[in-house]
């Protein structure tokens, strides 16, 4: 199932010179812990890899961050990367698998069915001793991605006060227990403590070791603890829709493939806009 989403150093290695291979860092800072991935991405890349900027290829017109882009907005961004339909993405990012399951969770809603993580990100492909470069990368000849966005995907505020209301699907919550039990604030400025009625915790980071999900007999394990039923129809959320990815990425490597992202999470939920909380 694994080999379903992700690929090995060793395997990019050999097939990084591939005519239809397009790499990408898309690497997102955490909120508790901002630096700039850009920058970071300048020093040191693997060759060839271009930067996909979560908060730039987005919805931006709205303040919330990096919110799901529009079909037009994605094929541009992608198709001047040298992306079309056909051609094989490669994921990784910089921080333990942070934001490399959001970049592919947006490039799946999108209808890229040739999407795939570096497992272990560039951390294991130095560990291994390949190469990296600096600088710009000029990206190959434009090319024509047409999308196929799937709106089912991604949920908006009022279809998740719906299912709150219902009390029928469950959600899992992807931040830091403290985070979640009201015991330390959030660090997007003016947001409420606290979470979504009736949701459950499962920590994204609970899931991950060194850039990679952990097997799946433990990742049963860790939601079986947390109260999730692996099987049953979910939404996951976080803090602004990002980990939430990793959540949903992990319930689909044990084979639940009814799973939605609420794509505004805590920072359009955490607004001081009237919505019910839970401390």
């Amino acid at each position: 199932m694994y080999n379903d989403y992700f690929v090995t150093p060793q395997w990019l290695n050999t097939h990084l010179s591939d005519g239809n291979i397009i790499v990408l860092d898309a690497s997102s800072p955490p909120p508790t812990a901002p630096y700039d991935c850009r920058q970071h991405y300048l020093e040191e890349h693997i060759p060839n890899a271009q930067f996909f900027h979560q908060d730039e290829i987005a919805d931006k017109t709205c303040d919330l961050p990096h919110m799901l882009p529009s079909s037009e907005v994605f094929s541009q961004a992608v198709g001047s990367m040298g992306i079309d339909n056909d051609t094989q993405v490669i994921i990784y990012s910089q921080n333990n698998l942070f934001s490399s399951p959001r970049a592919w969770w947006t490039f799946t809603t999108m209808g890229c069915k040739n999407v795939k993580i570096l497992a272990g990100g560039i951390e294991a492909w130095k560990a291994e001793g390949f190469a990296t470069q600096s600088g710009e990368v000029t990206p190959p000849t434009r090319k024509q991605f047409k999308a196929s966005r799937k709106d089912t995907n991604a949920l908006n505020q009022q279809q998740v006060l719906d299912v709150v209301n219902e009390g029928q699907i469950q959600i899992i919550d992807a931040r830091a227990a403290p985070r979640f039990l009201a015991q330390a604030p959030e660090p997007r400025p003016g947001l409420r403590m606290g979470h979504i009625p009736g949701s459950k915790n499962v920590p994204w980071d609970l899931l991950v070791a060194n850039g990679e999900f952990k097997s799946p007999e433990d990742l049963k394990a860790i939601f079986t603890e947390q109260g999730v039923d692996i099987q049953a129809p979910s939404i996951t959320t976080c803090g602004s829709g990002m980990t939430a990815a990793v959540v949903l990425m992990a319930l689909t490597l044990l084979g639940n493939d009814n799973i939605r992202l609420y794509d505004g999470s805590w920072a359009e939920w955490g607004q001081d806009n009237g919505l019910p909380i839970e401390p």
